[in-house]
């Protein structure tokens, strides 16, 4: 079973445009999804939703998003072994961001996961995001930049 994500999708163009223009690769991370009483839960998978090299740069990326105000960030929407791989990845020497998406303003805003880590509340909003991370628009060349200066 698949669960759609409209953020992932733009994640995966922007892999193909990176690709494209020869400034890195994204590779989508593939999880096994069951329903469960009418709801989907992810079953086994990896840890993040994508892994790649942008400009030279292992990078790890997380994807969260929201047709409201805010994103749960409890246990069951963004788990511990989530943010363990975010961690050990960056002590290995990449570089670990999340990919928020506040689809009621029309926002996507790219965190290093080294800013977020010290946020410690259970929900994070649409200006929260933009206080702790970058917006980006639709072109490769803003992620691009954020990952390199980071």
């Amino acid at each position: 079973m698949q669960k759609g994500s409209t953020l992932e999708e733009f994640v995966e163009n922007m892999a193909v445009q990176l690709k494209l223009s020869g400034q890195g690769i994204l590779l989508k991370q593939n999880v096994l999804w069951v329903n469960y009483g009418g709801k989907v839960f992810p079953k086994k998978g990896a840890p993040v939703d994508f892994l790649g090299v942008v400009k030279g740069i292992p990078v790890a990326l997380e994807c969260k998003e929201t047709t409201s105000d805010r994103i749960q960030l409890t246990e069951s929407h963004f788990s511990e072994k989530e943010k363990a791989f975010l961690s050990d990845f960056e002590k290995a020497g990449g570089k670990a961001f999340l990919i928020f998406a506040f689809w009621k303003h029309n926002s996507i805003y790219v965190i290093p996961y080294k800013s977020f880590v010290q946020y410690d509340k259970k929900t994070i909003t649409n200006e929260t995001a933009k206080e702790l991370g970058k917006k980006v628009g639709m072109g490769t060349m803003e992620f691009v930049k954020i990952v390199v200066w980071q």
